[in-house]
């Protein structure tokens, strides 16, 4: 059975032609040849999410998938066409949907990497909602890789030798950072002193 780092993936849009869902495939691919497992949130999929509603959290069976994978996710990667300026609907209500990880012991995206991607027509709004959904993975206590892609679909194809290289300057630092934070958590037990019987009853 595998035991490299889980990368969760959410992202794309409903199109059958998504440049963010097909930008999504590739950094699963890329961060699977060295060595880690994915789960994949679609487009499609996430379109069954129900709207996020704080009062009635209901959030499906998709949903509850979706909670269950980031729970046990060691890094994510997050793909977003940006519609005015901003990060798409399906993609933000998923994000909104983990504010149900908040009571968790490692609540909502905490201590993890996070791998930004964006695809839109100008470099302006690939700027603008590259900025929104960092600012996001911030307020749920995730860590952006310092690299985030941005694809501006009316200049460059997803073959493009510069976004080839970008997304591996992006899954290299994924990778990184999830392996750094997984020996850093290994070196802190190391050095927790275990508790006595007399001390844990005391």
């Amino acid at each position: 059975m595998a035991s490299g780092p889980l990368v969760v993936g959410l992202g794309g849009s409903a199109g059958p032609e998504s440049t963010s869902g097909a930008l999504l495939r590739d950094a699963l691919r890329r961060v699977q040849a060295c060595g880690a497992r994915t789960v994949a949130f679609d487009g499609e999929r996430l379109a069954a999410l129900p709207i996020f509603n704080p009062h009635d959290a209901l959030p499906g069976p998709v949903g509850d998938e979706l909670l269950e994978a980031v729970r046990r996710a060691d890094a994510l990667v997050i793909a977003t066409p940006g519609y005015h300026g901003g990060m798409s609907g399906l993609v933000k209500n998923a994000l909104d949907h983990l504010e149900l990880l908040r009571d968790d012991a490692r609540p909502y995206l905490d201590g993890r990497a996070v791998g930004i991607i964006v695809a839109t027509s100008g470099w302006q709004s690939c700027g603008t909602a590259l900025v929104a959904v960092r600012s996001a993975v911030h307020a749920l206590r995730g860590w952006p890789t310092p690299f985030g892609l941005t694809v501006n679909t009316a200049e460059q194809a997803i073959d493009d030798d510069r976004v080839r290289g970008g997304m591996a300057v992006l899954t290299a630092q994924l990778m990184a950072f999830t392996a750094w934070r997984a020996a850093a958590e290994r070196e802190a037990a190391r050095r927790t002193p275990a508790r006595t019987e007399r001390e844990v009853t005391r």
